[in-house]
């Protein structure tokens, strides 16, 4: 009997362990991207969120792709000389500054996403940064 209960102890400290260890390691990068819930026949979409640059190395975004639409753009908004608010496409690589982060939000700087061609599974941005690293990033669904 105190040969099982030592085994059953062993077994509680060992889940314990485990999840002390996903909890302590979880990734550092920080990346949360949403949209708003689009209608079938739509074939772009907004992106809001935030990419942040966690190194203490300045890096650059160099490509972003979906695994729902055929391409993805940084896009901003300017105003122009009439004093009427314009889209602008941002033209890679964006650059981020050691812990700088780019705010994605409407009336601001967000991603645009053009020529839906599926929609099986969830919507996933790929991050492709300067240093090598492919962030693969889940668009979380917000209604207004």
């Amino acid at each position: 009997m105190l040969r099982k209960v030592n085994i059953t102890n062993l077994g509680f400290l060992f889940l314990i362990q485990v999840n002390l260890f996903v909890f302590c390691h979880k990734s550092n990068s920080k990346t949360e991207l949403w949209t708003h819930p689009v209608p079938d026949v739509a074939k772009t979409t907004a992106v809001y969120g935030e990419i942040q640059n966690q190194t203490e190395s300045e890096i650059s975004i160099l490509s972003l792709k979906s695994n729902h639409y055929k391409r993805v753009e940084f896009h901003t908004m300017v105003e122009d000389k009439e004093g009427i608010m314009r889209m602008r496409k941002l033209e890679f690589p964006v650059s981020l500054k050691p812990k700088e982060s780019i705010r994605l939000e409407r009336n601001g700087t967000h991603l645009m996403l053009y020529d839906k061609q599926n929609m099986d599974g969830e919507l996933e941005i790929s991050i492709q940064y300067s240093n090598g690293t492919v962030k693969k990033q889940v668009v979380e669904k917000k209604s207004l």
